[in-house]
């Protein structure tokens, strides 16, 4: 969620590019204060590229104080998401705070949205609403459901999702991400991993599809090994092996 909560809003808004530094450091916002994946320290001076290549918590937590998580929050509404707490719930909880920036969600997101948030920027920056069926006839060829004219909507400026993906490259040839690479093709991405190991994911694209996938159980427990660089990767690359083949085939 890193890249959709923080950097994406940061450079589509000029307010960071993949070169701008953020200290990675002991950090406390509004009374939040979130840690990095890794135990030994902190790393000092770092990108934003370094914090989408080794996913560093701190840069993007201190990114969306930035940014402006009001702002944040619009985006990742453009990017499709449904399931956002906007204001506070009867719980006294909401998702319109600066932990969102790391996938601090009350309810969750479905990997169908998340799916569609990362073909937004594959998509140069347009966003399609997903659709199972571009149309469907009944017995007598009547259109019971037609879908075939939807029409995107520009949510990231074309520069930005460029640079997205380009620093989602990096992932893969040096960062969390090496076990997606696929022989002969490009591929950008990013890991994910909750508290206490309990869901994994991988978002991942090549020039023709985007695919995620989650590890994890419906009731959420601890998984012993799932990180987003473990289970979920190797079932990615697996897959989009296959689609590969299968599209070279077709």
């Amino acid at each position: 969620f890193k890249v959709l909560a923080s950097f994406a809003p940061a450079i589509d808004m000029d307010v960071a590019m993949p070169g701008s530094l953020y200290r990675d450091e002991e950090f406390t916002y509004n009374g939040w204060s979130p840690k990095n994946w890794y135990t030994n320290g902190y790393r000092g001076w770092a990108t934003i590229r370094d914090g989408v290549r080794d996913s560093l918590n701190i840069v993007a937590a201190k990114t969306i104080v930035d940014v402006g998580v009001d702002n944040a929050f619009s985006y990742l509404e453009n990017f499709g998401f449904t399931t956002l707490e906007s204001g506070v719930n009867e719980n006294g909880l909401t998702d319109r705070g600066a932990a969102i920036s790391l996938g601090g969600i009350t309810n969750g997101i479905s990997t169908l949205e998340l799916t569609a948030a990362y073909s937004t920027i594959a998509n140069n920056g347009v966003y399609n609403k997903p659709v199972f069926y571009t149309k469907v006839l009944d017995h007598n060829g009547n259109v019971v459901i037609d879908n075939t004219q939807n029409e995107g909507k520009r949510v990231l400026k074309e520069t930005t999702a460029y640079m997205l993906t380009d620093m989602m490259k990096d992932v893969i040839t040096s960062g969390t991400g090496k076990l997606a690479k696929l022989n002969g093709i490009t591929v950008a991405g990013k890991t994910g991993t909750t508290n206490l190991n309990k869901d994994g994911w991988f978002c991942g694209y090549t020039p023709y599809y985007t695919t995620v996938v989650w590890v994890g159980y419906d009731s959420p427990k601890t998984l012993d090994d799932l990180y987003g660089s473990t289970y979920p990767l190797t079932i990615w690359q697996d897959y989009m092996e296959k689609v590969r083949k299968r599209s070279v085939t077709a």
